[in-house]
């Protein structure tokens, strides 16, 4: 796994969660809140703390944010300070800014000031919930580079009773399986005998090239 260092700007709920689960998997991380509370909550998990506010150049200077990989801008209330941080990330040099936001009419400004992606949570998770309830095949999807998606998808009803091998995923649909958990289960088994037999409720993880992924969907949409 590659090593960054991450920039992590507010220490909201997501935030924080952003920075500690960064620091959980060792990458060097340098968060940043206006509130010492807030930064004090992440102390003892990331590499730097600091209090400061990201509107303020020469503070994200000192506290040498223009050295992270990539920046999450993780307070989305005030749509100015969202602008002036990506404005001042971008004169700072930061290659990858990430916004959170909650409001969908921003996310045109965001993009032309900037911003390289720009994360809804609350849509994104509500899609990710509702999918989940109502068993469809696409539970959520990470786009992780140009070429190549990690996909969370339930056994659509033609795989069941049928083994891994004999739907060889990998040839019709494109799809590497990564991990796969048991309905009612809560480990993934990464290790998977190709005479598994699937059963309704299994979820599989896969990698699959975006190309892949689209005629999936197409061939979900016309089962």
């Amino acid at each position: 796994m590659e090593k960054k260092t991450v920039a992590v700007l507010g220490l909201g709920l997501f935030g924080t969660s952003v920075a500690r689960t960064l620091g959980r998997h060792h990458h060097d991380v340098i968060a940043m809140d206006r509130n010492m509370t807030c930064v004090e909550g992440v102390m003892d998990i990331v590499g730097h703390a600091v209090q400061g506010d990201f509107t303020k150049l020469e503070q994200l200077e000192a506290a040498d944010i223009g050295s992270a990989d990539v920046a999450v801008v993780a307070t989305g209330e005030r749509l100015e300070d969202t602008i002036m941080g990506i404005l001042n990330l971008k004169k700072l040099g930061v290659q990858t800014v990430i916004v959170k936001t909650k409001n969908r009419d921003y996310y045109e400004v965001l993009k032309k000031v900037g911003a390289d992606r720009i994360v809804l949570p609350e849509v994104e998770m509500g899609r990710r919930l509702g999918n989940e309830i109502a068993k469809n095949s696409i539970i959520d999807s990470l786009k992780i580079d140009d070429k190549y998606n990690i996909v969370e998808i339930h056994a659509i009803g033609k795989w069941h009773g049928k083994s891994i091998s004999q739907l060889n995923m990998r040839q019709v649909y494109g799809f590497n399986i990564l991990g796969m958990k048991r309905q009612n289960s809560q480990e993934f088994q990464i290790l998977i005998q190709p005479d598994y037999v699937i059963q309704e409720g299994d979820l599989f993880v896969v990698l699959v090239e975006e190309q892949d992924l689209e005629k999936y969907k197409e061939l979900e949409e016309i089962d």
